[in-house]
């Protein structure tokens, strides 16, 4: 919600509001995507998902001294949080990783300037980078290859991008309206606008979140099944094989099916990162 809007103003569109806290460097980021995706194919503008954009870390150091974690730790962590989102992500930090990564929260602030749709393809561009292809997202170089994938004006990004104080701000404010609920990176936070609201940890089966919708709209919202395949790898990019699962609802084994047989018909090409096939068109 921006300034001034109120939980019954964003509801007279919307039936349902998600509210969540992601950051284009958080691995939980990443193996949410497959599931709020699936649920704005399904739901479509019936269905309002709000993002705040946070950051991992601001010190690198101070992260590891905080939670008492070693870079091997946090390389076991990845291994573990990959088994339970059922994504392939990288399990190689080491301690050459961006000391602050302010810099790519502040630069997807600047691609939303463009739209929040462009916003998100570039969050997503970004996440994939740094996450499952382990690149530094605070370069500018790197920068620019995702915005330049997510479609945006580059002479505009690197203007909005250059004024630090105005993104600054946007961080300081984009929560602005948002409900006094806890929010998290791993966690989604559902509700009705009424009195009926939803905590969900963890819920990367969109089944889990499906399931809090019907129980917050009393199942009166229209479904739709999506099917293309292809249309999604193009709007979205390079995804998991299980994200598509989740997205078209069918089972890992059967997508990695379908997939190949894109692949030989030369509509989708396999793409093996961080130990695990993706795919793009």
């Amino acid at each position: 919600m921006g300034p001034g809007d109120t939980m019954e103003h964003a509801h007279e569109k919307h039936k349902i509001t998600i509210f969540h806290a992601t950051a284009p460097t958080c691995w939980w980021s990443w193996g949410y995507e497959g599931t709020l995706n699936r649920i704005r194919a399904v739901y479509g503008d019936q269905i309002d998902v709000r993002l705040l954009y946070g950051t991992v870390w601001e010190d690198f150091d101070e992260y590891l001294k905080g939670y008492e974690l070693t870079v091997d730790a946090v390389n076991e962590w990845a291994k573990e949080s990959a088994d339970l989102m059922g994504v392939p992500i990288r399990a190689n930090y080491g301690p050459n990783e961006p000391r602050n990564l302010v810099p790519a929260t502040y630069a997807t602030l600047a691609a939303r300037k463009q739209g929040e749709k462009k916003g998100e393809r570039f969050a997503r561009a970004l996440l994939r980078r740094f996450v499952v292809e382990g690149r530094n997202v605070t370069q500018e170089d790197v920068l620019l290859d995702a915005a330049q994938e997510a479609g945006l004006d580059l002479a505009s990004f690197r203007r909005d991008l250059a004024d630090t104080a105005a993104r600054q701000a946007d961080r300081e404010n984009q929560g602005d309206g948002f409900p006094h609920l806890p929010l998290g990176f791993y966690a989604l936070t559902l509700t009705d606008g009424g009195d009926r609201t939803v905590l969900l940890d963890h819920a990367f089966d969109p089944k889990v979140v499906e399931e809090a919708i019907d129980y917050l709209s009393r199942g009166t919202l229209r479904k739709s099944d999506p099917t293309d395949v292809v249309s999604y790898l193009r709007e979205h990019g390079l995804a998991p094989t299980m994200e598509l699962a989740r997205v078209f609802d069918v089972p890992a084994e059967e997508m990695g099916t379908r997939l190949a047989a894109l692949a030989r018909q030369g509509k989708a090409e396999r793409v093996d990162l961080a130990g695990g096939s993706h795919w793009k068109v």
